[in-house]
């Protein structure tokens, strides 16, 4: 390796300076690369495969190869980071070069290619070429690390899943919630190589370590300074056992007068606790967070995170629930009732007794109609829809052709996420649409919410591959409609439209109807706050599928669960109308005294288009006498006021069409 660090330098600072070694974080493993794959720490020497090779200071990997066969470095021992760091936490450091590996190609995995059971770190993914984390899913870093220099790279995870990740010494992760590091197993374990079907990285590493604990921020600066060829140290010059950057942090540029066990917030926690909690405590604010919980009271008592307001993410801060609901904030589910505190606290009912959970009413929550002038609205819930590729709004329908494959094929999406695992959890969620399937190919995709990992996703099928040809749900696993006949190849009629509803209570129950007809009664599966938003969009999927071919007429999302007799009323309606909504009628008529205008009250359907005429006779319905007066007034909401200021006469007459289609 080549050396960025003078050890005459650092012998100076030896001698008129104490340090702290890691604190919390013991180095494990240590793979420098220098002639060998010895580990210099743990003696788990690496073993080099597929092409892999040492040029002394770098392990050398040139790209060779596909998944768990391409070039890379394995070890002799498993380095099981679940079981061997479950309970303690791990950093993962390197320092590394990205020559160019293709798509996907990730520079370690250890796990396999399940979320939740997987630590990966990915050069460049396909949805929009970013680098990210694969830690219960993906994390991605917002950008694309640049190839061809060296890097140096920090990934920390607590026993619970907290991730974070640092850049060349800037931090580009912060406390993202994962699943706990336990799940991680030793299916696959590499330096190079996946178990993914991706290229091997083509490239360098000049040093990997890895630790038990986590390394703090202030650790990882230092080592980002000191460098691959050398151990880091942080000064601490007064011996107290506090950084003098964190004293000089958070009580002035050279002031070292604050000692290990004073407690200047007064908040129950010593400089030292405080400290070795977590760098980022304030000990000057008793309150860090902001949540109404000391610090101390958090760390010591409620074992709640005195840096996050809101330790269980249910939108109660701890506060709240520890002080005004006696709720436990670190369950969003405190009675495990399937209704998240907020929600029962929301409907007035016990979030501290499983008896009371509550009726949940269905409420429309999302409602897109694809109508000219609205074409993408959502007109309940305000989340438009955004086209991607050749997908295309016409005839009061998406039209989606099948171009393209996986997350980038021809499809809508949306300008803000659905979230129906964080949206709906406590509610559940019914989906419905009237669709065209013109012959979408096998495996190919209606819509898609979540990832394509099992019991993180929601997606319905039109024809599945293998022996099982039938249409089905992907809900915690493939739901297949075996049972039911449709006609070729086991798939709905293609070129016909069909009424899909697909119901899921909050702890998983599925129901789904076609056409009205129950297909999928009451079928296990896991919680919907499992479903994640990796992968949200009409037409597409999260999957390497087709794009869906065919058109959407309407597509809705419900808040609760649609009952048998709320499919039948809504099937026999169709799509252009809700169950229940009164027919298009004028209700009220006024005119103003003054100036002699007229207002009109009427029923209507939001996104819809109507034209308003006037005659000062009655005339029939179809008679070409009547003036037009509007003949593009757009519907927002149920009921449309309209007023006509050219109103003349003593007697009017006026006519509402619904003009939407023409």
């Amino acid at each position: 390796m080549n050396s960025t660090f003078p050890t005459g330098f650092a012998a100076l600072l030896f001698l008129f300076s104490s340090f702290l070694q890691a604190h919390g974080a013991t180095l494990s493993h240590r793979w420098s690369f220098d002639f060998d794959t010895t580990d210099s720490v743990g003696g788990n020497t690496g073993v080099l495969e597929g092409g892999a090779s040492i040029t002394p200071g770098q392990l050398i990997l040139t790209g060779l190869g596909s998944s768990a066969g391409a070039n890379r470095m394995t070890f002799t021992n498993p380095v099981d980071i679940g079981g061997n760091f479950g309970s303690t936490g791990v950093t993962i450091e390197t320092w590394y070069t990205d020559s160019g590996t293709g798509t996907w190609g990730k520079l370690f995995q250890f796990g396999n290619n399940v979320a939740g059971q997987e630590l990966a770190f990915t050069h460049t993914r396909g949805n929009g070429q970013q680098t990210g984390i694969d830690r219960d899913g993906a994390k991605l870093l917002g950008e694309q690390v640049t190839q061809n220099e060296e890097h140096h790279l920090v990934i920390t995870v607590s026993p619970d899943g907290n991730l974070n990740t640092w850049v060349d010494g800037v931090q580009k992760l912060t406390d993202v919630d994962t699943n706990d590091l336990a799940n991680v197993n030793t299916t696959f374990e590499a330096i190079g190589a996946t178990s993914w079907g991706d290229p091997g990285m083509t490239g360098s590493v000049n040093e990997f370590r890895i630790y038990s604990g986590e390394l703090t921020a202030i650790e990882v600066e230092a080592s980002n300074t000191a460098g691959p060829d050398e151990l880091f140290v942080v000064e601490d010059s007064d011996g107290d056992g506090l950084p003098d950057s964190w004293e000089e942090q958070w009580f002035g540029v050279g002031d070292l007068t604050q000692g290990a066990d004073d407690d200047p917030d007064e908040d129950g926690l010593t400089n030292l606790e405080e400290f070795e909690f977590n760098g980022k405590l304030n000990p000057n604010d008793a309150d860090t967070d902001g949540d109404n919980l000391n610090d101390g009271r958090e760390v010591n008592t409620e074992n709640t995170d005195p840096l996050d307001a809101d330790s269980d993410d249910d939108t109660l801060n701890d506060g709240q629930e520890v002080l005004d609901f006696l709720t436990n904030p670190l369950n969003p589910d405190s009675d495990g009732d399937f209704f998240d505190d907020n929600i029962e606290i929301a409907n007035n009912t016990d979030p501290n007794d499983a008896n009371d959970p509550g009726p949940v009413t269905p409420e429309l929550a999302h409602r897109w109609s694809f109508s000219p002038g609205s074409e993408l609205m959502d007109t309940v819930g305000g989340n438009t829809g955004i086209l991607r590729a050749t997908a295309t709004v016409s005839d009061n329908q998406l039209q989606l052709d099948g171009a393209g494959t996986g997350p980038e094929a021809s499809s809508m999406g949306f300008s803000t996420p659905v979230d129906l695992g964080g949206n709906f959890g406590g509610t559940g969620f019914t989906i419905e649409t009237w669709y065209i399937d013109a012959g979408t190919p096998r495996w190919g995709k209606l819509f898609t919410f979540g990832t394509n990992a099992a019991g993180q996703e929601i997606a319905w099928t039109h024809q599945r591959a293998g022996a099982d040809l039938a249409p089905g749900l992907d809900r915690n696993g493939a739901i297949a409609l075996d049972s039911i006949p449709f006609g070729t190849d086991d798939r709905l009629p293609l070129n016909e439209e069909h009424h899909l509803v697909i119901s899921v209570a909050a702890d998983g129950t599925t129901n789904l109807w076609v056409d009205g007809t129950k297909e999928i009664s009451d079928a296990p599966t896991n919680p919907v706050n499992n479903i994640v938003t990796n992968t949200e969009s009409i037409g597409s999927t999260a999957w390497n599928d087709s794009g869906h071919l065919g058109s959407v007429n309407e597509f809705r999302i419900w808040k609760g669960t649609l009952t048998e007799d709320d499919v039948t009323a809504s099937f026999a309606v169709g799509p252009d109308a809700l169950p229940g909504q009164s027919e298009l009628a004028i209700t009220d008529i006024s005119r103003d005294p003054v100036t002699g205008s007229v207002t009109l009250t009427f029923n209507s359907i939001a996104g819809r288009r109507y034209r308003i005429d006037r005659s000062d006779q009655l005339l029939a319905a179809d008679s070409p006498g009547w003036i037009d007066v509007d003949d593009q007034f757009l519907a927002t909401s149920e009921v449309s006021t309209f007023t006509d200021p050219s109103a003349t006469g003593d007697r009017l007459f006026y006519r509402i069409q619904d003009i939407t289609n023409q």
